[in-house]
């Protein structure tokens, strides 16, 4: 959802094989979407994480447009500079979020309603945000380095537009970092709720493969064919 944001000298900144249960319906664990139905209400949850957390970003973009937009022109020196760059961080963002809402909206009409797409796109989502939360970590260290950079009277440039550059770094690094944290969590949090206790269920032998449902103390144990 979002990709690297370059401004300034320094900001370059199983398939599965099917496995059958046949345990009673009322047995299964209600958390675990065991149904094409089920599947397609984890499908369209995980979309409303993702359309829920595109609005904050887009909500964030736009108080940085409107707020930079503003005090750029009413502000001298370092916060010249500082929200001269919130500016550019609001416009990237807002374009980011904007196009991010639109394909989730566009998914949401036609939520997945089998396992593997669902896996696929939970653990896809999920490593996006991760990844994410490295490059948030890369930006603070950019704006440590352009502020150490304003310290030092012979480097090249000018030392306000450094401490301003590196100020909007560590807020918008900052901000990204909580919100690429925070979406994450919640993305685990529904894929350890209603999908991976499903898959962690799922065992593969040589001659079989097994779906292990809980039925009380003893576990109940059935197993198809392999496919060859």
């Amino acid at each position: 959802m979002r990709s690297f944001f370059l401004l300034g000298c320094l900001l370059a900144v199983v398939p599965m094989v099917p496995a059958w249960a046949q345990a009673p319906a009322d047995s299964l664990p209600r958390q675990l979407p065991a149904s094409s139905t089920g599947l397609t209400a984890f499908a369209a949850e995980r979309t409303r994480l993702d359309q829920r957390g595109l609005a904050v970003l887009g909500g964030w973009a736009v108080g940085n447009l409107v707020v930079g937009g503003i005090a750029t022109s009413q502000t001298e020196g370092s916060a010249h500079y500082f929200h001269q760059m919130n500016i550019g961080w609001g416009a990237v963002n807002l374009a980011l979020a904007g196009t991010g809402y639109l394909a989730a909206r566009r998914a949401s009409r036609q939520p997945a309603a089998d396992r593997a797409t669902n896996v696929r796109a939970q653990l896809r989502t999920e490593n996006l945000y991760l990844f994410n939360a490295g490059l948030d970590v890369a930006y603070l260290a950019t704006g440590v380095y352009l502020l150490e950079k304003s310290r030092n009277p012979t480097a090249s440039g000018s030392p306000e537009r450094w401490r301003g550059y590196g100020q909007s770094l560590l807020l918008q690094g900052g901000f990204l970092l909580l919100f690429d944290g925070l979406q994450f969590a919640a993305h685990h949090q529904h894929g350890a709720r209603a999908l991976y206790p499903l898959l962690s269920r799922i065992s593969i032998g040589p001659d079989a493969v097994a779906l292990t449902w809980p039925l009380g103390t003893p576990a109940h144990r059935t197993a198809t064919p392999a496919i060859p």
